[in-house]
């Protein structure tokens, strides 16, 4: 899928996960949404930037934004799906979530929180115009 379209449906449907979901007690502002081509050209601004790891989408804590790599997004249920699941970690306790990967040793697989954001994928439908 190309920037604009994946672009595009983000702006049809955030607004109303924004209302549907609420507001994270964790952070003060909703996060913004940014599309990239992948996880290396945003973090080293150099648009020829390639390497192995390769997410589809992740929550930055830090900068409390969803990014979404288009070039991953097959069609508007996964646009739609990546979303909620990368809000839902904009939701939770991002300090709770690390200390249960280093001291309770829980894979990304396993987790609780990861699973949360998997199973509000299925949701997908409740915000299709």
């Amino acid at each position: 899928m190309n920037e604009l379209k994946c672009k595009n449906i983000i702006e049809e449907v955030y607004d109303d996960i924004k209302n549907h979901y609420g507001r994270s007690k964790y952070q003060h502002e909703f996060p913004e949404v940014e599309l990239h081509h992948n996880i290396y050209v945003r973090i080293t601004g150099c648009e020829e930037a390639e390497g192995d790891c390769d997410p589809d989408a992740e929550y930055d804590r830090q900068e409390n934004k969803i990014v979404v790599y288009y070039p991953k997004a097959e069609n508007k249920e996964w646009v739609i799906s990546t979303l909620l699941h990368e809000y839902t970690h904009y939701l939770q306790d991002g300090e709770e979530m690390q200390r249960m990967y280093d001291e309770d040793g829980y894979e990304y697989d396993t987790h609780p929180f990861e699973l949360e954001a998997i199973a509000a994928e299925k949701n997908w439908k409740l915000f299709l115009k």
